[in-house]
């Protein structure tokens, strides 16, 4: 479940929950996926005018390197300049392939 938290307010901005201090911007929506942080914001929401609402995952597109083969993906990985792909499986390469796609536009 994945909740966006806007900050109304116009005094505080620094937050205390279990996993540290959270800066939440004013007017800017913050995505908060663990819920014992979402409990710890909830003491927050009068006080200092916090807003949660809750977002719909996102369908993951399919991927473009789903219908390669594994020689096919280690080759794409080598061509990418990533070391190490003949020992690691298939999502593995995959997940490094679609980080280096995001990283070099």
């Amino acid at each position: 479940m994945l909740i966006n938290v806007i900050n109304y307010g116009y005094g505080r901005k620094s937050f205390p929950t279990r996993v540290g201090n959270l800066f939440i911007d004013r007017l800017i929506p913050f995505p908060v996926n663990d819920p014992g942080v979402l409990e710890d914001l909830k003491h927050f929401e009068k006080s200092d005018c916090l807003g949660f609402e809750e977002v719909e995952p996102v369908r993951k597109a399919t991927c473009k390197f789903d219908g390669l083969s594994i020689n096919e993906l280690r080759k794409a990985a080598t061509r990418a300049g990533i070391k190490g792909c003949f020992l690691m499986r298939k999502p593995d390469i995959i997940k490094l392939l679609e980080e280096n796609n995001a990283t070099s536009i």
